[in-house]
């Protein structure tokens, strides 16, 4: 995790203890995050951080994390993961 003025950049292969730590970082400063970007070449551990981020994206619409908007490729097994929000 890297805190760079208004962007926070993550790595999606972060595991349990590392997921609630971010959390715990994120939540008391989400007024302050503008972005959230992933770092390249992370592979996909965890649901819980897809449901920290939408989560958050709930939260604070405004803030931007681009992986939920738009498809990234996540891994070569699982492919390119594409996101529909209902609310």
């Amino acid at each position: 995790m890297e805190f760079d003025g208004d962007a926070l950049t993550i790595d999606l292969s972060m595991g349990m203890e590392e997921i609630k730590e971010f959390e715990a970082f994120v939540r008391p400063r989400i007024d302050y995050i503008d972005r959230i970007e992933i770092a390249e070449g992370g592979v996909l551990k965890s649901s819980a951080l897809l449901t920290l981020l939408a989560s958050l994206k709930k939260t604070r619409p405004e803030i931007a994390i681009p992986f939920l908007d738009k498809g990234v490729s996540v891994s070569p097994a699982y492919g390119t993961l594409h996101w529909i929000c209902h609310d």
